[in-house]
């Protein structure tokens, strides 16, 4: 039996797990978790081309152009300069994006681009040839400053003017108003970030795949895979999972039953312990951990608790 499995699941940081005699710290560096999922396919790039990726898992085949994503944000003043705030906490709904949506992409402000939408936070912008442009993912802005992760490039000071025109409209739009009056963040800016062409990926390192994250997802499907729905009954799955091969589970910040730790630890540390996986690893916000296997005394003391 060699069933290896790997949980990959960023948003919830090492703190939020109980702690067990079973679950080990790996001595491993930390990435930050878009650079440890393309690590995960083999993907070791200083600065991949991420929108082709995403774009992939949510159209199902890459991009026929080059591709960036040009995601709704909120842009905020903080003193003497820009702050931007992610919308994850405070989602536009699909009909406030698909109204956003429609606002820029018929607004003609970009020449030559055509737009996609794919979900309320994720937008796409498609160009061929493409532009001499470097950008910076929302993710990886220090302290969330606007500043530093400006467009970067021949093509950067003309890109930069028309994302600062759909700024203005959006700025001024119903929805943007309507979300204020409720106080909700505005969805005031287009962030671009992610360009590129789809890059070429050796064959998935794993047999099996089960995630909704779009990252994750794309990537699977780019190296030659299909990506599952995550399991709803987890005992039920793992009972299924075959005795050989390598598999990755990668919940996202949605995923609801996924934040009740408990459920899920107590789960494959039965399953690392029954020996139906021989080893489980999980790859979190801040650390990378291992679940060994645990002897019968301690099980029994941990049953008795």
């Amino acid at each position: 039996m060699s069933a290896q499995l790997t949980v990959f699941f960023p948003a919830l940081p090492a703190a939020a797990l109980e702690r067990r005699p079973g679950l080990v710290p790996l001595d491993r560096p930390l990435d930050d978790p878009l650079t440890a999922a393309c690590a995960l396919f083999g993907l070791h790039d200083a600065d991949p081309p991420l929108a082709p990726v995403t774009y992939t898992h949510d159209f199902g085949q890459p991009p026929p152009a080059w591709c960036a994503r040009v995601d709704p944000v909120c842009l905020m003043a903080a003193g003497a300069t820009l702050r931007l705030l992610p919308l994850d906490g405070a989602p536009l709904t699909n009909a406030q994006a698909r109204d956003l949506f429609a606002l820029a992409s018929t607004a003609n402000v970009i020449p030559g681009v055509s737009w996609q939408y794919a979900a309320p936070l994720r937008w796409y912008l498609l160009a061929d040839p493409g532009p001499d442009l470097a950008t910076c993912a929302p993710q990886r802005l220090p302290g969330g400053h606007v500043a530093a992760g400006q467009p970067r490039g021949t093509d950067a000071p003309a890109w930069q003017s028309w994302l600062n025109e759909l700024q203005m409209r959006l700025f001024d739009s119903a929805v943007n108003h309507e979300r204020e009056a409720h106080d909700l963040p505005p969805a005031n800016a287009l962030w671009l970030w992610g360009g590129g062409r789809t890059p070429p990926l050796a064959p998935s390192p794993f047999d099996a795949v089960w995630t909704h994250e779009p990252l994750i997802g794309g990537l699977t499907r780019l190296a030659g895979g299909a990506p599952e729905p995550l399991p709803a009954d987890l005992p039920q799955w793992l009972a299924g999972l075959p005795r050989e091969g390598r598999f990755l589970l990668a919940p996202d910040a949605d995923d609801r039953p996924w934040h009740d730790t408990t459920w899920w630890l107590t789960h494959l540390q039965a399953a690392v312990d029954d020996r139906r996986l021989q080893t489980a690893e999980l790859h979190l916000a801040d650390a990378r951990l291992t679940l060994n296997r645990r002897g019968l005394l301690t099980r029994l003391r941990q049953a008795w608790r």
